[in-house]
């Protein structure tokens, strides 16, 4: 059985969706932390975190 190209879209953007969040977060968290001063650095340490918090809710949910 083959799956119709709404359904296997669908699946992609499950796949993808994670690590795409994740890339926008850690660009958004680089070129805060390269132009920005003040507010700009707190949303760098904010965005950056991001990866982080996303390899230690993977690990926690894994240990289960």
């Amino acid at each position: 059985m083959s799956m119709s190209r709404q359904a296997e879209r669908a699946n992609l953007w499950r796949i993808f969706a994670g690590p795409l969040l994740i890339l926008a977060a850690s660009i958004v968290g680089l070129v805060a932390a390269l132009v920005a001063n003040g507010l700009g650095d707190w949303i760098s340490w904010a965005a950056l975190s991001v990866p982080i918090a996303a390899v230690v809710w993977g690990r926690l949910r894994r240990s289960r």
